[in-house]
C-alpha cells in the first residue's frame, strides 16, 4: 500500500512531465517559424505540402505577420522540409528524455 507522501510524489511527477511537456512544445513551436525573403513563416505539414502541389515557381504567401510575401517556391520548400526534420527529430529525442524521467 502506499503512503501519502509516496502519492503525493507520484502527482508531483506526473505534473511535472505534463508542465515539461507543454513547455517543450512552446520551444518546438517557436523553433518551427523560419525567415524568408523579409518574412516570418511558421513551417506547418500544410505549408510543406502546399509547396510541393504548388505548380508555378514564383508565388506571394502570407507570412505569421500577414504580409504578402514573394517566394521561390522550390528554395522555401527545401528550407522548410529541413527545418521541419531538424526540429522533429530534435523534439522526438527531448520527448523521450521526458519520459524516461518520469519513469523513474
Amino acid at each position: 500500500m502506499s503512503t501519502p507522501e509516496q502519492i503525493v510524489d507520484q502527482i508531483k511527477v506526473a505534473t511535472d512531465y505534463q508542465k515539461n511537456k507543454k513547455q517543450l512544445k512552446e520551444k518546438i513551436l517557436t523553433d518551427l517559424h523560419v525567415t524568408y525573403n523579409g518574412g516570418l513563416f511558421l513551417i506547418t505539414t500544410d505549408l510543406i505540402s502546399f509547396l510541393a502541389t504548388w505548380t508555378n515557381e514564383e508565388l506571394f504567401l502570407e507570412d505569421v505577420y500577414n504580409n504578402p510575401i514573394k517566394v521561390k517556391r522550390e528554395e522555401l520548400l527545401t528550407k522548410a522540409k529541413e527545418c521541419y526534420q531538424a526540429v522533429m527529430n530534435e523534439w522526438h529525442i527531448e520527448h523521450e528524455k521526458l519520459k524516461r524521467v518520469r519513469k523513474i
